[in-house]
């Protein structure tokens, strides 16, 4: 009885020492992806804007070259008492002429979205963290209705005719199209830039595919500068 209880003794001592001498397990650090929405200010991105108009009234097709900055001008607190960014958008025809000021809009980076208030409506840009294929309602706290948005890339490479940007992900919004009609919405972020890209189409055709109406409408960036 003496010796089984020595045994058993043996045991729970050689459990103790074992489980004391392991390696205490630390938790990877985990990327939510938050230097694709940077909140400092001061800094500013200018972009070349294509727009292709299709008029059914007229039967036109008007193309629209301009340029447009976002100004991330100050900081400010909202009635919830979260810190918010102002967002100035100016807007000029060509390099040569001033800038005018357009709108004003204004951003927000929470753990869990990055928001944009445009036109005095709220949209869900981007999802925290962020991974491939992940979906979430960019309308959540509009009334626009349920749009749902998702990743489609994560991480990757892109490049422009102006600007190379190792890190981007890219978020489709929208993408219905049918025989007689196109609505497709997508914008890509870089880290530590932030909005990059915007694609918006919105076509209506006739079935033999012939546009009769709608916007073709391109975004991208050419100019970058941060005030670190």
């Amino acid at each position: 009885m003496i010796q089984k209880e020595i045994i058993l003794s043996f045991i729970t001592l050689t459990f103790i020492f074992f489980t004391s001498c392991k390696k205490e397990v630390v938790p990877e650090h985990i990327d939510f992806g938050y230097t694709y929405f940077p909140v400092n200010i001061s800094h500013y991105i200018i972009y070349d804007v294509d727009s292709i108009v299709y008029n059914d009234f007229t039967g036109t097709v008007d193309t629209f070259s301009f340029e447009v900055k976002h100004y991330f001008e100050s900081e400010f607190i909202d009635n919830s008492g979260r810190t918010c960014q102002r967002i100035e958008i100016y807007k000029r025809n060509n390099d040569t002429l001033p800038w005018q000021i357009k709108h004003v809009w204004h951003s927000i980076r929470t753990e869990y979205t990055a928001e944009v208030v445009e036109e005095n409506i709220r949209y869900i840009k981007l999802s925290f963290p962020v991974k491939k294929f992940k979906k979430w309602n960019g309308n959540a706290y509009n009334t626009e209705g349920e749009q749902i948005y998702k990743y489609i890339s994560v991480d990757e490479p892109y490049a422009n005719k102006y600007l190379y940007f190792d890190s981007t992900l890219t978020v489709l919004q929208k993408d219905d199209s049918t025989l007689i009609n196109t609505d497709y919405a997508a914008e890509i972020y870089a880290r530590n830039i932030g909005l990059v890209y915007k694609k918006y189409l919105h076509l209506e055709k006739k079935i033999t595919g012939i546009i009769k109406k709608g916007l073709d409408y391109t975004l991208t960036a050419k100019e970058v500068y941060f005030n670190y």
